[in-house]
């Protein structure tokens, strides 16, 4: 399981206010500690880090007892934790220097969707001093050296101080003449504190009835939320797993947890740690792939906005033309702008390009004026059409997250990826497998040892694949290739790969063993286990006998495949 926490404004909210009863006056380092793997730890006084897990595998924030050997002594102090008003972004205000020349830092965690990211601002330029992930898009650059330009804020109803009354009017205005199935959509674009895990909860009824009562009731629900009263931290039970939310929801299981913080260490312990291995994490790569695609996406809305937002100049730019053309005798030539009288009195100020003659200006004017009027007939159209690819693009972005993707958006996806050679053939690259084919040609992959086993079951395996092991004694991991996510694999395939787990186990001198298999997805790893322990989720299993014969022939069937 990827992505396991999905951070909206009411999370981020209550998460600050947790971490500013724990930090605030708390001695720190004034820059943290990055890391490749996407992770960032700012060191604090008495052996403690506070973490942050960006990782699209993990994604928690937690305070946790800092490796040894990490041990300095604190060169500032952590004045403020705050999160605006409605935004995923989690700020720390860092005092250091000395007194005669103070030092102010910033330490940024920007928890959007697809944008996980720790930056350190020196406050007084406000330049990157330090980033975890640098990127650029259409409108911001992230960057060491850079000024550093928050996201835009979303100034949603419910930020400012609205009486109750006025909430609800503005609440009506927007909901009442949508239909209920698009509701949930207008919700999350107007209304303050509301994200995806909380949208079917605080709407309820109101997705389904249009009446005005579901609507009140509705209403109720948000206002209480967007009114941040004081928290009961839950740890709900989602499609995803286990989530921290600082509240129940209705319709959603959980359970209660005395803070955040703890909630973030309980989903930190039910997961597996992640394996990098670089090329051959795909499911990393997967989502790198999706997330090129909504930013690409999302600057195609953001672009045809742009030029919706200048279709009513279209009028402006014929008045434009028409003034030049009634007055060409007063245009002086290579004039930046002239001002001309208006027909209804007054004088308006028009562009002019010094390169051209006044006629040519007006032709200009017109020419722009009338691509504008095209544009207007069109670009609503074609808004809607971005709008909906942005939004599947989300959709694929959190299906990557979860490690379930549509076979058809995988091939998509894997057209964007760099260009790969099997691992098992790579020139001087050493795999933790032996690989062997099964009569109809599926691949299997075989764990060399303890260590190993590790990293081909979470480094070197899709979720869908089939994962398989000899019941209760010590043996390699084995995967057979499987990309069917609705089907299992052929009997005869399966019991070969069985085979090959029977054999390589201690259980190869016995007449028959049990061999457990399931969805690799399905396989987690405890805390601390040593390598090669694992817990198998939804186990079925098979009895086979160990033979050699088999082993033997499976693997002249990889070695004998083209290519």
């Amino acid at each position: 399981m990827s992505n396991p926490i999905q951070y909206d404004p009411l999370l981020v909210h209550y998460l600050a206010c947790e971490l500013r009863e724990r930090l605030v006056g708390r001695g720190c380092r004034l820059l943290p500690l990055l890391s490749e793997d996407r992770s960032g730890m700012l060191l604090l006084e008495g052996g403690e880090a506070l973490r942050f897990d960006l990782h699209p595998q993990r994604g928690w924030i937690r305070l946790v007892r800092h490796a040894p050997g990490l041990e300095k002594d604190a060169d500032a102090v952590i004045a403020i934790v705050e999160s605006p008003p409605d935004e995923r972004r989690l700020e720390l205000e860092l005092v250091g220097g000395s007194r005669f020349r103070p030092l102010r830092r910033r330490l940024v965690a920007e928890l959007h969707t697809n944008q996980w990211n720790l930056i350190a601002v020196n406050a007084d330029d406000a330049r990157i001093v330090a980033i975890l992930h640098t990127r650029d898009s259409a409108d911001r650059q992230l960057r060491a050296g850079v000024p550093y330009t928050p996201p835009p804020p979303q100034l949603r109803v419910g930020t400012m101080t609205d009486e109750a009354d006025a909430g609800w009017a503005k609440w009506r205005d927007a909901l009442q003449s949508t239909p209920p199935e698009q509701r949930k959509q207008e919700l999350l674009r107007r209304f303050a504190y509301t994200g995806s895990l909380n949208a079917r909860a605080v709407l309820g009824a109101a997705l389904s009835d249009a009446s005005e009562d579901a609507l009140r009731d509705a209403f109720e629900r948000w206002w209480a939320l967007a009114s941040l009263p004081d928290p009961e931290p839950v740890l709900l039970t989602v499609r995803t797993g286990s989530h921290p939310y600082p509240f129940p929801l209705p319709g959603t299981g959980g359970d209660p947890v005395p803070s955040l913080l703890i909630a973030m260490d309980r989903v930190a312990d039910e997961l597996p740690p992640v394996v990098s291995q670089g090329r051959e994490n795909d499911a990393a790569l997967w989502f790198a792939a999706a997330e090129r695609k909504l930013e690409a996406a999302q600057r195609k809305v953001e672009s045809i906005r742009a030029q919706l937002a200048q279709t009513d100049e279209a009028e402006r730019m014929r008045r434009f033309g028409d003034l030049l053309l009634a007055h060409l005798a007063d245009v002086p030539r290579g004039a930046s702008s002239v001002r001309l009288p208006e027909w209804e009195g007054g004088e308006l100020e028009v562009p002019l390009d010094p390169a051209k003659s006044p006629a040519e200006n007006a032709a200009q004017w017109y020419d722009r004026a009338r691509r504008h009027s095209r544009a207007a007939s069109r670009l609503p159209q074609l808004l809607t059409a971005a709008e909906t690819e942005a939004d599947s693009w989300q959709a694929v972005l959190a299906a990557c997250g979860e490690g379930e993707i549509p076979e058809e958006t995988r091939r998509e996806l894997e057209l964007r990826l760099p260009a790969r050679t099997s691992a098992a053939s790579d020139a001087g690259a050493r795999v933790p497998y032996r690989e062997f084919r099964t009569s109809s040609g599926i691949e299997v992959r075989v764990g060399r040892g303890a260590g190993d086993n590790d990293r081909l079951t979470f480094g070197h395996s899709h979720p869908g694949d089939i994962w398989l092991h000899a019941r209760s004694v010590p043996g390699s991991h084995v995967i057979l290739r499987w990309a069917d996510a609705q089907n299992s694999p052929p009997s005869r395939d399966l019991n070969e790969a069985a085979g090959l787990a029977a054999w390589f186990s201690k259980a190869r001198t016995s007449g028959l063993v049990a061999v457990d298999w399931t969805r690799r997805k399905y396989v987690r790893k405890p805390r601390g286990a040593p390598p090669g322990s694992v817990i198998p989720q939804q186990v079925k299993t098979l009895f086979v006998e160990p033979d050699p014969a088999l082993e033997e022939r499976l693997r002249a069937s990889a070695s004998d495949r083209p290519g």
